[in-house]
C-alpha cells in the first residue's frame, strides 16, 4: 500500500469512530437540546439554567457505579 492510501485508510478509521460516537450521542443531546429550546421558549434563562440542569445531571448519573440490571 503507497503511503498515500495508508493516511486515508487511516483518516477513514478515526472518521468512522467519530461518526460512530457521535451517532450514539446523538439521541440524548437532542432531547437536551428541545427541552432546553422549549423553557428558552418561555423564559429565555429558563433554557441554558434547563440545559446546564440536564448536562451535569448526565454526567453525575454517568460516573454512578452501576447497581443491578434496573426494572427487568
Amino acid at each position: 500500500m503507497r503511503r498515500s492510501q495508508a493516511w486515508v485508510a487511516r483518516s477513514a478509521g478515526v472518521a468512522g469512530a467519530v461518526t460512530g460516537v457521535l451517532w450514539r450521542a446523538l439521541p440524548s443531546l437532542l432531547g437536551v437540546g428541545l427541552v432546553a429550546y422549549g423553557a428558552w421558549l418561555a423564559w429565555r434563562p429558563a433554557g441554558f439554567l434547563a440545559a446546564g440542569a440536564l448536562l451535569l445531571a448526565d454526567q453525575v448519573a454517568g460516573r454512578l457505579p452501576k447497581r443491578g440490571r434496573g426494572l427487568s
